[in-house]
């Protein structure tokens, strides 16, 4: 640290003078050197010390000193000169005009090699562009400048990935998360290459979500089970979770808890254990253990004969087993049982393909006919309106909707459905008429109360709207998904212009508590 006059000529780490595009030395008035440490040095006032220092100090106007010390000269005015280029790169940045701030950051660089704040921001720009062979070089030319820093290897391992070195990418991912083992980038860039797998131990507790290797996920959440006794509840909620994961080898460990834990009750929940006993069967089949599938569900629909689910789910295994006969069979067996049940009536009326309007419109009469046939199955009309929905037949669906929940006004996932209808056709009035004749709708299923918000936003009545989503915010009774969703509603409520994220009618949604 050298004085001059009223200023002190300091050298900054070569690192970090590097990472900020710093000059090696810099002059500081004698009068803010004490508070340096304690401020932090921005640019700007770097800027004005250097202009000060070479426009009015005795050194800087000093020939002989510029003379003696022309480097340092050369990299004070170099600093200076960048300065209008550094703005035109940050404004083309904010315009996303790339190519603009491409050519400013290559100028920067030209002027200034050891500015490597601008060759990070270059190697950035030609990734957008999707140059990577440049922007790899870029970033390998101050690795050592900025190894350590996690956004630098996310950066980096982003593009390795693009230019598909898969084990290059995983390393800085892995550098990034020795650097920060919590850094959200990085992680999320693991998810993306399914070497990670995010995971609420809890679903209804945003605090238990980590993050395990996806390959041993199973593994993992077997150790924390067997780590206290879990009734057949905590396992149904396990695999309602994990289904919406497509985790069918999680499901099958949970399904097989489930039903042991019920076995081993006083007093066991038979709905619970049907639950259970239909994802085991569809966790085997989903599995490709199709012989496995078969028998267990042979052997559910024998100890169940009135689970229509029980006959759904051995239709399945009978056709995934190449009996189709036998699987339309069973389809039937479960519409005697429960003519509304919606899978089977899907499966024995509807094509594969419900978007085909030409094999929807040929399939509708058999369906109308059934429904018909079965006038006060609150489920055979909630079938029918879903198929003329399909058709373009709004009016009608809507209609039978409403047959459909005035013949089973407790199921709240049927009339859920039917408000999100309504909700569509803005027809907000009508979803807040019907919501006022249930006098309990703070323990009613979330979506149901979610469908209340919406129609209260859709009708610009914005506190009755943030009561609801708050509600939904706060109800630890609750997925942790569903109340981040309701969170975000209530912020988008400030953001002018901005909707909640919304959940699609009929949405099954994450598991509630």
């Amino acid at each position: 640290m050298a004085e001059q006059d009223d200023w002190l000529l300091i050298g900054l780490d070569e690192k970090m003078a590097r990472r900020q595009g710093l000059p090696p030395k810099l002059p500081v008035p004698k009068g803010e050197f004490e508070g340096l440490a304690e401020k932090g040095l921005s640019i700007d006032n770097a800027r004005k010390w250097i202009k000060d220092f070479l426009a009015n100090s005795e050194p800087g106007k000093s020939g002989v000193w510029r003379k003696q010390n022309s480097n340092v000269v050369s990299s004070l005015e170099a600093f200076i000169d960048k300065a209008p280029l550094w703005e035109k790169s940050q404004k083309a940045f904010a315009e996303n005009d790339y190519e603009k701030a491409l050519s400013a950051l290559k100028r920067i660089t030209t002027m200034d090699p050891e500015d490597h704040a601008a060759k990070l921001n270059l190697a950035s720009a030609q990734a957008n562009q999707r140059d990577f062979q440049a922007a790899l070089k870029n970033f390998k030319a101050i690795r050592k400048t900025f190894e350590g820093d996690p956004d630098f290897h996310v950066a980096l391992g982003h593009v390795h990935l693009a230019m598909e070195d898969r084990d290059a990418a995983l390393d800085e991912m892995v550098l990034a998360l020795e650097a920060k083992p919590d850094h959200q980038a990085a992680l999320d860039a693991m998810v993306q290459m399914r070497v990670l797998a995010p995971i609420y131990e809890n679903p209804r507790d945003a605090n238990s979500l980590l993050y395990v290797r996806a390959d041993s996920v199973g593994e993992y959440l077997k150790g924390q089970w067997d780590a206290e006794p879990r009734d057949a509840g905590f396992y149904v909620e396990q695999i309602v979770y994990h289904e919406r994961e497509l985790r069918h080898g999680v499901v099958l460990d949970a399904a097989e808890r489930a039903i042991a834990a019920a076995a081993k009750a006083e007093n066991p929940d038979s709905t619970q254990i049907e639950r259970a006993e239909l994802a085991r069967i569809s966790a085997l089949r989903a599995l490709g253990r199709v012989p496995e599938a078969l028998a267990a569900a042979e052997d559910y629909a024998g100890r169940a004969p009135r689970s229509a689910g029980a006959q759904v789910e051995l239709a399945k295994a009978l056709s995934a087993a190449g009996r189709g006969d036998d699987a339309r069979a069973a389809i039937d067996r479960a519409l005697e049982v429960d003519p509304g049940d919606l899978e089977a009536l899907t499966i024995r009326f509807l094509p594969e393909d419900t978007n085909d309007l030409q094999k929807m419109h040929a399939a509708f009469p058999a369906l109308q006919a059934f429904v018909d046939a079965h006038a006060d199955s609150a489920g055979a009309w909630r079938s029918r309106a879903r198929a003329e929905l399909a058709i373009g037949r709004e009016d009608d669906a809507l209609a039978h909707f409403a047959k459909a929940v005035s013949l089973a006004p407790e199921r709240d996932e049927l009339r859920a459905e039917y408000w999100g209808e309504l909700g569509k056709q803005q027809r907000y009035q009508e979803i807040l008429d019907d919501a006022a004749k249930i006098t309990d709708m703070k323990k009613r299923d979330w979506k149901l109360r979610w469908n209340e918000a919406e129609a209260y936003l859709g009708l610009e009545k914005k506190a009755e709207a943030r009561a609801c989503f708050s509600a939904l915010n706060f109800d630890d009774a609750l997925h942790v998904d569903v109340r981040k969703r309701a969170k975000r509603a209530v912020t988008a409520m400030d953001e002018q212009g901005a909707t909640p994220e919304l959940p699609a009618a009929g949405e099954s949604g994450p598991a509630a508590g």
